[in-house]
């Protein structure tokens, strides 16, 4: 016990060592940029005399943002393009010179939000409780807020817990979240839950801290991009936790990929692991150590609410595009865990990628979709020719004499194998690791989705090839509608090129 004791009080030395030398760094930060603020307003003064205003100029960069109030929990900051580095919740819109943030408590509780920002936000938590099973707990003091926020959603309700009414448990969940709560509490993962791993995983730098991660909190969000090894992540994680564990995918393809995975890296592991689908799934009492929501991006739609309450232990989600258009982007962090991987920026900085180049094309109509794809086409590079209609991508696909691959089509990886070219609907959209795909072209999509677009770009981010690119082709109508597709490109460091 005083071994054990000894050893925590060694962690936190070490710990408050470490956050001393990270203050030191910051401080000599601010210094710096201090010291380069005083000599571009001294510049300023002397330049632009009568222009620009030094004193206002120097606490503009003190707060170098606006806060618009929203409904409740919710902000949008607005921020000049040429300051740096500041980036905050969801890129929402954007002008020539200015990125408009959208901020909630959820995006809040990512982190990389200033201070002082957080304490202007000053959002409410009405709610404090937690979901165990098919019930509810709180303090006996919660217990009115809760009969009053909750009551329609509850029953049997004690001073310290109730049940969920059958058939209301997401519906019970949103409110928690809109109320400022998170449903499910992290918790560390239990040394009786611990083993040692067979498959001898290796891990790059870049991933550990999001293998620790989930140690300390049981609950893990992995929003790395994709090709950075999300799954390779949560299969040394499987091989580290004993007891049955459920892997849940939104389709047959992302089955056959998570097969190949465990028989792959932790074949060991194979009798203890069940993969559904999340149209699959079918309400039991069945209970796992660990679940697995792989695109856990669609783990807020109403159709698969009842995956939120699946008895698991621990959960991890996985998503390079942890985006929707139906407002619940925050539900998908509070249902999954403590996000990591956000920052594509710092990941390709700190593994040497570049980013790929994107060109947005501008025609008149239908017609010129199809002329556009026959002059992008390299008939050499593995290419994808992403078509969402089924008419028009049949008629590109007879057309360009390849193959379509859409919902009724079978032994997909066989085809992709087989051929340079293929037409492909929104069944490509996720979880396809294709190594030598080059050349992306998108003719039709789903509206404005943002994470439609990051998932498509993000094919190109498994692949081993060089120089490979994406186009985008737009009619007119269709930017002015749907441009907002890539935004979350900007967000994430691409740069757009328009070409019409």
């Amino acid at each position: 016990m005083i071994k054990q004791s000894m050893n925590e009080l060694e962690a936190i030395r070490e710990d408050i060592a470490k956050k001393m030398e990270r203050l030191q760094v910051i401080e000599k930060e601010i210094k710096s940029q201090e010291k380069d603020l005083k000599i571009v307003a001294e510049s300023i003064e002397k330049n632009l005399a009568g222009y620009v205003h030094k004193d206002e100029f120097t606490k503009f960069f003190q707060k170098p943002y606006v806060i618009i109030p929203q409904r409740q929990n919710k902000i949008l900051v607005v921020v000049p393009k040429f300051i740096k580095g500041f980036q905050v919740g969801w890129l929402w819109k954007e002008t020539e010179s200015f990125y408009v943030y959208n901020l909630d408590q959820y995006s809040a509780w990512l982190g990389d939000v200033p201070r002082e920002l957080l304490e202007e936000i000053n959002f409410k938590k009405e709610i404090e409780a937690d979901i165990r099973d098919n019930q509810i707990f709180f303090e006996p003091s919660q217990q009115e807020i809760i009969k009053k926020k909750l009551g329609q959603h509850i029953k049997d309700i004690t001073e310290t817990s109730a049940r969920i009414v059958r058939g209301h448990e997401f519906d019970l969940i949103a409110e928690m979240i809109e109320n400022g709560n998170l449903p499910f509490k992290p918790k560390k993962v239990a040394n009786e839950d611990l083993r040692e791993e067979k498959g001898k995983i290796t891990l790059y730098n870049y991933q550990k801290p999001a293998f620790a991660k989930f140690f300390e909190t049981g609950a893990l969000g992995l929003f790395y991009p994709t090709g950075s090894g999300k799954s390779i992540i949560a299969c040394k994680i499987i091989d580290t936790i004993k007891g049955k564990k459920l892997i849940v995918v939104p389709t047959r393809t992302l089955i056959e990929m998570w097969n190949w995975y465990i028989e792959t890296y932790i074949p060991h592991a194979k009798e203890e692991i069940k993969i559904i689908t999340y149209q699959g799934y079918r309400a039991s009492e069945e209970e796992f150590v660990l679940t697995i929501f792989d695109e856990c991006q669609k783990l807020p739609a109403d159709t698969f609410s009842r995956l939120a309450l699946i008895k698991t232990k621990y959960r991890v989600g996985l998503s390079a595009s942890p985006h929707r258009e139906d407002g619940r982007e925050s539900y998908i962090f509070a249902l999954t865990g403590f996000p990591m991987g956000l920052n594509w920026q710092e990941y390709m900085e700190t593994t040497g990628r570049k980013y790929h180049p994107i060109y947005v094309h501008i025609v008149r109509g239908s017609s010129g979709k199809e002329k556009k794809v026959f002059e992008l086409l390299n008939r050499n590079d593995k290419t994808f020719i992403f078509c969402d209609t089924i008419e028009l991508g049949k008629r590109i696909a007879n057309s360009l004499d390849v193959p379509f691959i859409f919902g009724e089509t079978g032994q997909r990886l066989d085809l992709i194998k087989e051929n340079k070219v293929l037409v492909v609907s929104r069944v490509m959209d996720l979880g396809v690791s294709i190594k030598d795909l080059k050349h992306i072209i998108e003719v039709d999509f789903l509206f404005g989705s943002r994470q439609q677009e990051l998932q498509r770009t993000g094919r190109l981010m498994h692949s081993l090839e060089k120089n490979v690119r994406h186009d985008i082709i737009f009619t007119e109508k269709e930017i002015e509608q749907y441009g907002k597709r890539i935004w979350s490109l900007q967000e994430k460091g691409f740069t757009i090129k328009v070409e019409s």
